[in-house]
């Protein structure tokens, strides 16, 4: 893992319950969660691939065939646009 990362993510993580995009480049589904939630108000932190962590750290925090963007709760993976969405919709956040 990359130490700014793990740092990041260990740390942070267990303190608060925002929620966390892990995005690429490129993705237009990461462009349209992410502008999703800033036009709801809804807080987050957005990791970068090639950035804030690597193919291999995407893959061993949520497996292999995971599509971007991938979203989690503090500890709690959500799971990408659409799952992300639906959460949002059905815990009340929008």
């Amino acid at each position: 893992f990359c130490y700014n990362y793990l740092a990041y993510s260990v740390h942070s993580m267990s303190e608060d319950k925002k929620f966390y995009v892990y995005s690429k480049t490129g993705c237009g589904y990461c462009e349209r969660l992410v502008e999703f939630m800033n036009n709801k108000g809804i807080e987050y932190h957005k990791f970068q691939l090639g950035e804030d962590f690597t193919s291999e750290d995407f893959v061993t925090r949520f497996g292999t065939g995971t599509t971007f963007p991938q979203v989690m709760k503090g500890f709690e993976t959500i799971g990408g646009m659409k799952d992300t969405v639906r959460f949002l919709v059905s815990n009340k956040y929008v």
